[in-house]
């Protein structure tokens, strides 16, 4: 591989993790609006620019991503779960799949233009390359943005905290339950980086959640 399709790859995937963070956020600060909870709002979250919704720490973490290849990265919305209550206790639960739903939304999206638009060229190459409207960067970036959003859809409605799903999850349980599990969510973040550390170990994503979002693409990709 060259330097420059390196350098290629490093902006596509910036780019791509952005948009992809942008997306999500903006779903949950959206639905917490109106639900009542004018905290995004006041926050400054009700913006499509990224970096609204991510600290330096994550903006950081989100370039070693890029360039490496290993990691993760992440954004956040504040919201007040007690306001969003006050208008139906799955408050918070609706605004945590705002999140995932809005990648699943632009996955199906650009699986339009993936399904119906992408040729074979080989001009350049004997074995074809895939190209998108004549353009195989383009079709590299889109595919690259399509899967990254079914990936983090799908990798945030697992129940652990503070992912969407454990939120979802949670919102089934009765006050006491949450009570009692107050200790374990205040640790989920720690229990997320473990398993991040030891995916070489665990192959949680690569046996659990790469295989739910190839399930995901492709059935938007036959939609």
């Amino acid at each position: 591989m060259n330097t420059s399709l390196d350098i290629t790859t490093i902006i596509d995937t910036i780019l791509a993790l952005l948009i992809v963070i942008d997306v999500h956020e903006i779903g949950h600060a959206i639905v917490a609006d109106r639900l009542g909870d004018d905290t995004p709002r006041r926050a400054g979250h009700l913006t499509l620019n990224p970096f609204k919704h991510m600290d330096q720490f994550g903006i950081i973490l989100l370039l070693i991503l890029s360039i490496t290849g290993t990691g993760f990265a992440y954004g956040f919305t504040p919201v007040n779960e007690a306001r969003l209550r006050l208008r139906t206790q799955f408050g918070p639960a609706i605004v945590a799949l705002a999140g995932p739903a809005m990648n699943l939304i632009l996955a199906a999206l650009l699986a339009i233009p993936l399904t119906h638009s992408v040729a074979i060229d080989y001009s350049t190459n004997p074995t074809g390359v895939a190209v998108l409207f004549g353009n195989a960067q383009l079709y590299d970036f889109v595919a690259l943005l399509f899967m990254y959003n079914v990936f983090l859809a799908v990798f945030n409605l697992i129940p652990l905290p503070p992912l969407d799903g454990w939120t979802i999850f949670s919102a089934f349980l009765s006050p006491k339950i949450r009570f009692e599990l107050r200790t374990f969510v205040q640790y989920g973040p720690y229990i997320l980086l473990l398993l991040f550390l030891f995916e070489p170990q665990l192959h949680l994503i690569g046996h659990v959640i790469f295989p739910l979002r190839d399930w995901v693409a492709n059935l938007l990709l036959k939609l």
